[in-house]
């Protein structure tokens, strides 16, 4: 490793891992999920592409780590956050409106 290229740092890889893990977690729930459904054909396909994607985000977050590559991770970690982000401005929201 160069002095000129940093490791991503520790916090972001570590949040961005924990975020993946909560997104997995509802996916295995949603895949576990008895139902009879007519409609669990699609749903099946959703959660299916859904899986896929966190997976493909979970193998970028461990290529960036493995390279070094910062850029890689923050991208990670941005498309991660965003989900979570949405419902805190939401409670906040929420809030001041149940404040008023």
């Amino acid at each position: 490793m160069s002095s000129d290229r940093l490791p991503p740092p520790t916090p972001v890889v570590i949040i961005t891992a924990v975020l993946l893990t909560g997104y997995l977690g509802v996916i295995v729930w949603g895949w576990a999920s008895p139902t009879t459904d007519p409609q669990h054909g699609m749903a099946e396909g959703f959660l299916m592409m859904v899986t896929i994607f966190v997976l493909g985000l979970a193998g970028l977050l461990w290529l960036g780590v493995a390279r070094g590559s910062r850029k890689l991770v923050w991208t990670v970690f941005g498309i991660c956050v965003l989900p979570s982000l949405s419902l805190v401005a939401r409670g906040v929201y929420l809030l001041v409106r149940w404040i008023r």
